[in-house]
């Protein structure tokens, strides 16, 4: 194994690099897991996805497609492994390209400080917030976010809250994404629908457009 996979520390262990153990697994993950990991490798920050391109394009390996196809799809600044999963499903079900972390201007309230929505496709005002169960058992947190929903609401914004158990259901995922092209809808005149896309549509560049 060369040294481009292989980092030595000053005590003689050895291991893989960060790179080098993300593109092992390419074979064995699910393409939503490779995008997973290589988001969170960049947000914990053991390398970043250029790291990861320039490494998957500069070596030969089984799984190199696979890799290059996670690759575009993978984004920086995700929160989470759970915003990753709801970013990804939901255009895999033929919405537009979300933005990560969108800050809503105008949003500030007593704080001073402008809201921000996991995810956002900001010129319909519609986003979106990965409800972990901290935010329901929190009291603080749970007022922290209706106050966020109400600022959203005051600006014309559609927040649609998300839970674990719609990223357990196919048909959840489903109705959340009508709810999404119905707000859409009434904003262009086309006709809301679900579609099923495939990850190889979603990394076209031509996608996010």
């Amino acid at each position: 194994m060369t040294a481009d996979f292989v980092q030595r520390f000053a005590n003689g262990v050895q291991c893989l690099r960060p790179v080098a153990a993300w593109v092992s697994v390419a074979m064995d993950a699910t393409m939503l897991q490779l995008i997973q990991i290589a988001e969170s490798m960049e947000r914990y920050g053991l390398c970043t996805l250029a790291d990861l391109r320039a490494f998957a394009g500069a070596h030969r390996f089984h799984g190199k497609r696979r890799c290059l196809r996670a690759l575009a799809i993978a984004r920086p600044g995700s929160a989470s492994v759970k915003e990753t999963e709801l970013r990804v499903r939901l255009e895999l079900r033929g919405l537009p390209a979300f933005a990560i972390n969108y800050v809503v201007a105008g949003s500030a309230y007593d704080s001073r400080m402008e809201q921000s929505v996991d995810l956002a496709i900001a010129q319909y005002r519609v986003g979106l917030e990965y409800q972990g169960d901290q935010h329901r058992s929190d009291y603080r947190q749970y007022r922290r976010d209706r106050e966020k929903l109400s600022a959203m609401a005051a600006l014309g914004w559609s927040v649609f809250e998300v839970t674990q158990e719609d990223l357990n259901s196919a048909e959840a995922l489903d109705r959340l994404a009508m709810r999404v092209a119905c707000v859409i809808a009434r904003q262009d005149g086309a006709e809301p629908r679900v579609a099923r896309l495939t990850y190889a549509r979603i990394a076209d560049p031509r996608h996010a457009a």
